[in-house]
């Protein structure tokens, strides 16, 4: 009997200690994690010196999104990603079209914000796919009224895992919303299906400002934990 106790001490004591190692790593890891969520924040100040290769930031973008979940596995985003003479051609379009959508007081303020978006390194423009959604509104009629809520959902999951793929490089990032306004010259200027909604637009590029810590409400404010 001693010597099976003994055994099991010796055994309790390994399974404790790798136990112990095993969270400790699942902890480094964790924050490890949160450390590059805390890096996303917007840029607006961004230049086009990026040492980083189209190709690595290219794949990234891919690998980012296809990690997201969507509603029924419904994979309905879909992006398109802009850079050098693409990049440019886009933002001299929505320069021109904000133009005559915006009332002729803001217009060189509007400008200004365009402008800063076409100095970045490139551009991720983030779509819904209208006839995934569509087909399965005939497929789940009972879910029908909640699908178009869900797509907003799968889009708004994608753009933070690209923009948290691109900061944790080292780069800097600030996303827009001028669609609707450019939906249709986008989809003529890309040569993109009609079907294909637009619904934000991704700077990103070398960051030329050091910016202030943001405030933060209380935990309090923010969370409730029940046991």
């Amino acid at each position: 009997m001693a010597l099976l106790s003994k055994i099991g001490q010796v055994l309790n004591t390994e399974i404790s200690k790798e136990l112990l190692f095993k969270k400790k790593d699942i902890e480094q890891k964790t924050y490890v994690f949160i450390d590059e969520m805390k890096k996303r924040r917007s840029h607006y100040e961004l230049s086009n010196r990026v040492s980083i290769s189209p190709e690595y930031l290219t794949q990234l973008i891919k690998d980012a999104a296809r990690c997201c979940p969507s509603a029924l596995n419904s994979q309905s985003a879909r992006i398109v990603i802009l850079l050098e003479d693409s990049h440019a051609h886009f933002w001299q379009m929505v320069k021109d079209v904000q133009y005559y959508a915006v009332a002729e007081t803001i217009r060189e303020s509007v400008g200004h914000k365009v402008n800063r978006c076409a100095t970045a390194f490139g551009t991720v423009l983030f779509f819904e796919d209208q006839d995934v959604i569509q087909n399965l509104q005939k497929r789940k009629p009972l879910q029908a009224d909640e699908l178009q809520l869900w797509s907003e959902q799968t889009s708004g999951m994608v753009q933070y895992a690209v923009w948290t793929a691109i900061v944790s490089t080292g780069l800097g990032a600030s996303i827009h919303h001028y669609n609707p306004s450019i939906n249709l010259a986008t989809t003529e200027q890309l040569q993109l299906p009609k079907n294909w909604q637009l619904k934000a637009q991704l700077v990103f590029g070398a960051i030329v400002e050091n910016l202030e810590l943001k405030s933060q409400l209380d935990d309090s404010i923010l969370f409730k934990v029940f046991s």
